[in-house]
């Protein structure tokens, strides 16, 4: 009886604790979990504890986050759990809209979620995920990059898929929906914005992908091809590529536009491997930034982030006690040796995991800061944590009034029609560090959400790292020199509410190759492709296509082809003669 009436006892002791806690308004719930490995995307991370868990936070515009939802406004703060027994994470870089995630457990078996427009999830479709979802077994691990996907299964044979655009899988030809096999006796894969990397078990490095910023070391790019020797750890950013070797040297090539190589900025491009440090453990290389961790624990970085003002043309330390950096596009994470996580950088989509979701006025952490996994989050009672900005009571802001200006992920907006619930805005600029933007459909401030209609004139000019351009399904018109000068554009993605094409508007766009104009086209501005020499194929879907203006063609590539539509091959060879072009130019259906 004596036993009983103890643990009776002590069960009400606990219970009395417990009642305690929560009327003091203290959080009861399991320790703080140490971390085993992260992972950075764009503007989504991911987290493996010690004990397999994976835990997930920041945006969920296409359901990245794998917790069944998505959208703009469905960011997460805090670390949420996905899912246990997972062994590797990998999380995509690029664009917020377009965002996948893949994780490895520990039976081998290979999940994937997210965004699936160019099948980068590898089910064979191009349908979305919300929750993971099981794509293959035999699995060792897996690494995502913009739009696509790379596994090293258990017998070391590495198999890739996804977006193939600029030889980005070292494949050849077009997208890939299903794993196509590229290599084998492969330890580690990376993949940079446009190019790919493998690590051989002999030490041996492969490259493939694009070359234009020397990212590939000297090597063409065309297929998988051996760089370098001895190597024991790899990584790549943006456009420029590193190498550990098994002394202990790091050695990066590429672009060095804002001293991401750490060189003092020695030149622009380096084109071959250079030796940049001695006594290193581990790196990771960003979007236009290095992090190292040197043998003695001591975390140092060089490069550019836009949202911390961070700019170091050599190496500069920020932190001891580090076991492990990883850089995302945006933000940064150190694992330290005791197990805790810790990041920094641009945080407004809730990336930086500190529970503060900012869409209106953003939210950037210049110094490393502790981050809890499985623990009491830190809050900030400016943010809502949803992205909606309160006052008081939970009262909303009130609806932006017309002309009025706002930014949001470094693009500004100004307002053209002030409403509730039918507002509209302009893209008014945009930071001119970026190489890709996907222009959204919808931003939203202050709780109200506006289309996202024009461009404005200038917005994108002289924007000259500019490589990749989306427009969002309500943009209706690009003003005038809108993208002049950008004149490392690739690729454009025109959408089909587009009505007018502004004067000047692509001219100087030298790397230009290929355009679609869209089907509701209606004004194509004077000179609007201008001094384009690459531009060699144009497909106009418009049947509505009513103006052109003077010399719109002058200085596109001498052989160039421009499509139309058949039942308008008369009236448009008509209206596109002595638009500047060569005679050699043909406008055939």
């Amino acid at each position: 009886m004596r036993v009983k009436r103890r643990i009776r006892l002590l069960i009400g002791a606990v219970a009395i604790l417990l009642l305690a806690g929560v009327l003091m308004g203290e959080d009861v719930q399991a320790a703080e979990k140490k971390v085993a490995k992260v992972a950075l995307g764009g503007a989504h991370s991911a987290a493996i504890a010690t004990d397999g868990s994976l835990w997930m936070w920041g945006c969920n515009d296409s359901g990245a986050l794998g917790n069944g939802k998505k959208g703009n406004n469905l960011c997460e703060g805090t670390p949420i759990k996905i899912m246990d027994g997972v062994t590797s994470v990998s999380l995509s870089t690029g664009s917020d809209y377009d965002a996948h995630s893949g994780a490895v457990t520990r039976d081998g078996s290979l999940y994937m979620w997210g965004c699936n427009n160019f099948g980068q999830l590898g089910d064979g479709t191009t349908t979305e995920q919300l929750k993971p979802k099981k794509i293959m077994t035999g699995v060792s691990q897996v690494v995502l990059g913009y739009r696509k996907t790379a596994v090293i299964k258990t017998d070391g044979s590495l198999w890739v898929w996804g977006y193939n655009r600029n030889g980005d899988l070292g494949t050849g030809g077009g997208d890939q929906k299903r794993p196509v096999k590229l290599l084998d006796e492969v330890v580690q894969v990376d993949f940079g914005g446009s190019h790919g990397a493998a690590l051989k078990r002999d030490g041996s490095l492969w490259m493939w992908g694009r070359t234009a910023d020397g990212q590939l070391g000297g090597i063409n790019g065309y297929g998988p091809e051996k760089l370098m020797d001895g190597v024991k750890q790899i990584s790549l950013g943006h456009a420029h590529s590193g190498a550990l070797k098994t002394d202990g040297s790091l050695w990066m090539w590429g672009d060095n536009g804002d001293g991401q190589l750490g060189d003092n900025r020695s030149e622009r491009n380096v084109r071959t491997p250079k030796k940049i440090m001695t006594g290193v453990r581990q790196f990771s290389l960003g979007q236009w930034a290095s992090g190292i961790v040197k043998t003695d624990g001591s975390l140092w970085m060089c490069g550019y982030n836009y949202y911390i003002r961070f700019s170091e043309y050599t190496p500069k330390k920020l932190a001891d006690g580090a076991a492990l950096v990883e850089l995302g596009d945006t933000h940064n994470a150190m694992i330290k040796t005791d197990g805790s996580l810790w990041t920094w950088g641009g945080g407004w989509r809730g990336q930086l995991g500190d529970g503060v979701v900012n869409l209106a006025y953003g939210h950037d952490v210049k110094n490393p800061a502790k981050i809890s996994i499985g623990g009491t989050p830190k809050t900030d009672s400016s943010s809502s944590g949803k992205g909606t900005t309160t006052v008081g009571a939970g009262l909303k802001k009130t609806v932006p009034k017309k002309n009025s200006t706002f930014t949001i992920s470094n693009i500004t907006y100004k307002v053209t029609r002030s409403a509730a619930k039918k507002g509209t805005v302009t893209l008014l600029k945009c930071n001119k560090k970026k190489t890709s933007v996907a222009i959204p459909a919808t931003v939203k401030k202050n709780g109200y959400v506006f289309k996202v209609t024009q461009i404005s004139g200038k917005a994108f000019y002289k924007h000259t790292k500019l490589k990749k351009v989306t427009l969002g399904k309500n943009i209706n018109s690009i003003g005038a020199n809108a993208f002049r000068g950008c004149t490392s554009l690739t690729a454009v993605s025109l959408n089909g509410a587009l009505v007018t094409i502004g004067d000047y508007a692509f001219s100087g766009c030298k790397k230009l190759t290929k355009l679609v104009i869209p089907a509701k086209v209606k004004t194509i501005g004077k000179e609007a492709f201008s001094k384009d020499s690459r531009l060699k194929t144009i497909q106009i879907k418009s049947t509505v296509l009513k103006k052109v203006g003077k010399k719109a063609l002058s200085g596109i590539h001498k052989k160039a082809t421009i499509k139309v539509p058949s039942k308008k091959l008369k009236v448009y060879q008509k209206l596109l003669k002595k638009k500047g072009q060569a005679s050699s130019v043909k406008i055939k259906k």
